[in-house]
């Protein structure tokens, strides 16, 4: 388990490297191509362990815990119905028409509606990944984001069901209604009390301790992890525990971003690195089970091609549903299809291929995961492509990188500037002008070695001259930070601005913390 999570680990960090290098490619298809790789290279593939639900559970748990955290919680008032509609009709009647679509191909109806039901949880962090550079009208957008924070809970409730009217050979509804009513319920409560419980204990301790916010830290990553977990264990539903859970965390982190913002900063990084591994490695994981289960059909000889067909015709029908249910929310023809192609599937629909391995047959798992997998694959290429035609350009992060570059070379030119205006031990200029200069990555391999070099071989500044090096940087920022503000008056685009000025600000929190003297 050691080896197979440190594979994962490397493929998700190597996944963000080459999207850093290809940013026009989704980090989604990137991080599947990844996971092939691994899966046809016999070394690696037969190091990574198989996979088990809650495997990919734990994975999901805190996807979907940091997704409600940043959703503001008085958009769930606002958009009450809506939700529910999405929620719950939207899943229910999209799993009923992929259900009956795929029963044409001769499918038993009950194996019909369980892959149906498998299909219908979206996915937010799969959504933005595809219309990345574009604008997404705002009603789309909030509704695509409230509908994948909740679509997951009846999504699992209604393949439980399916699940067991394959298993049994018949289907509950009164039992499915109650169990819902109960698991979201249950869900609900359990992640309210949890949050508030979290919630007094961080601010209690970040009142009469202002140094424990590495344990702050600690502790709200491990929140969705224990929520998650508890909900489990009284049979609720975990995924609702941790999107409330979220949610209030949120109204949380806006009314207490001061009491000791180092904290919150660093609780910023550590959750959007998280979040970036944690989905890299679920679509790492796609990958190799794809290459898995194709090699096993063939060599066992069960290798079939009619989950290709059963794949195109549950997107196709969800697509359907959802252009339907848009039309009839009065969306408009365009707004209807921006809905119907934002249904994007991602993790929680892999996660619940694994929850029915016990009510199938092998060679019935393995046909519901290929063609799960394609409709995963379907809905992130083909809304790629269509966004591309249908939505407006915001701009590319191409144009956005010549900007700040732009922008970056006439701020450092403004410290520098700023620097030899003043009086400087050569030493200390010299010092000084190198890291002015990588601000802007202007220093060369042979510059940082030479400097490398001089720190290696020389005793560093006195106090004196380390006082004159602060004092000297310090001013140099603060004639970058003025420029910025001066461009941020002329410029309408003001969002790399704001990158930039982060970076100078930082560069000073760097400067002039005493925990750790560089």
């Amino acid at each position: 388990m050691l080896v197979s999570t440190i594979i994962l680990m490397v493929a998700a960090i190597l996944s963000s490297i080459i999207s850093s290098f290809f940013s026009h490619f989704s980090i989604n298809y990137i991080s599947i191509f990844v996971g092939l790789i691994i899966g046809l290279v016999p070394f690696f593939n037969d190091r990574v362990a198989s996979f088990h639900t809650e495997v990919f559970m734990y994975i999901v748990a805190p996807l979907i815990y940091f997704e409600g955290q940043s959703t503001r919680i008085n958009l769930i008032g606002k958009r009450l119905r809506q939700i529910l509609e999405t929620a719950v009709l939207l899943v229910i009647v999209g799993t009923v028409f992929a259900g009956f679509s795929v029963s044409l191909l001769g499918i038993p109806l009950a194996l019909a509606f369980l892959m149906g039901a498998l299909s219908t949880p979206t996915d937010a962090t799969a959504t933005e990944s595809v219309s990345e550079g574009l604008i997404v009208p705002e009603r789309q957008e909030n509704l695509l984001k409230m509908e994948s924070l909740f679509n997951d809970a009846s999504g699992i409730i209604l393949v439980t069901a399916m699940a067991l009217w394959v298993k049994n050979g018949q289907f509950n509804y009164e039992q499915t209604f109650l169990d819902f009513l109960r698991s979201a319920g249950g869900g609900i409560i359990i992640g309210i009390v949890a949050a508030l419980v979290m919630i007094n204990f961080r601010q209690f301790l970040g009142r009469i301790n202002h140094s424990a916010y590495n344990a702050q830290i600690l502790l709200f990553v491990s929140t969705p992890f224990f929520i998650y977990f508890i909900a489990e264990e009284l049979q609720v539903s975990g995924i609702i525990a941790v999107v409330c859970a979220g949610l209030m965390q949120n109204s949380e982190s806006v009314r207490s971003r001061f009491i000791t913002p180092r904290q919150f900063h660093n609780g910023i990084v550590l959750l959007n690195l998280l979040r970036e591994i944690l989905n890299n490695t679920v679509f790492v994981i796609l990958g190799v089970l794809v290459v898995r289960i194709i090699r096993d059909d063939l060599i066992i000889g069960n290798a079939n091609s009619q989950w290709i067909m059963i794949g195109i015709l549950l997107y196709l029908a969800n697509l359907l549903a959802r252009y339907f249910y848009g039309l009839l929310s009065k969306m408009g023809n365009k707004g209807s299809i921006i809905f119907a192609l934002g249904g994007v599937h991602g993790a929680v629909t892999l996660a619940l291929v694994y929850l029915i391995t016990n009510n199938v047959s092998p060679a019935q798992f393995d046909m519901i995961v290929l063609a799960e997998m394609l409709v995963i694959i379907l809905s992130m290429v083909v809304p790629s492509i269509a966004f591309r035609f249908i939505l407006d350009h915001d701009m590319s992060s191409k144009e956005a990188g010549k900007q700040v570059q732009r922008l970056r070379q006439e701020m450092v030119k403004e410290g520098l500037e700023a620097v030899e205006k003043i009086y400087l031990p050569e030493k200390i200029r010299e010092s000084v002008v190198y890291d002015l200069r990588d601000q802007k990555s202007a220093n060369s391999f042979a510059d940082f070695w030479r400097q490398w070099a001089k720190a290696s071989r020389y005793p560093e500044f006195n106090d004196q001259e380390k006082e004159l090096e602060q004092r000297a940087l310090l001013w140099a920022f603060r004639a970058e930070r003025q420029y910025l503000d001066m461009v941020s008056q002329k410029e309408n685009r003001r969002d790399y601005l704001f990158e930039l000025y982060n970076e100078i600000l930082l560069a000073e929190s760097i400067l002039i913390d005493t925990e750790n003297e560089y």
